[in-house]
């Protein structure tokens, strides 16, 4: 089974033009997103998709929305479960490495 490509496309300009500080920065910046979030980019990077963002309401917006989607998930996604389902899971874990 193959993941879908979830790289977002990039942003439109009401001129068409999808690049509205014409520094070529939006594509790179919407391509490297996910990883600038995460926290994975090198440095120099990290740094020139942060000038963009700065500089870019767009790509910032997208940031932004992006940011609150991850801040939402892991809120409502933090639940454990029962200490009695853990246990059962643990057992059967054990009971298949044995």
């Amino acid at each position: 089974m193959t993941t879908p490509d979830t790289t977002p496309e990039p942003h439109p300009d009401p001129s068409g033009a999808t690049d509205p500080l014409g520094c070529g920065g939006c594509d790179e910046a919407l391509e490297q997103l996910e990883r600038y979030l995460d926290g994975e980019l090198g440095e120099d990077s990290r740094e020139r998709i942060s000038r963009h963002l700065a500089a870019c309401f767009p790509c910032a917006d997208r940031a932004s929305f992006d940011e609150q989607l991850r801040a939402m998930v892991r809120e409502r996604c933090a639940e454990t479960a029962p200490p009695a389902l853990l246990d059962r899971i643990r057992l059967h874990l054990a009971v298949e490495d044995a």
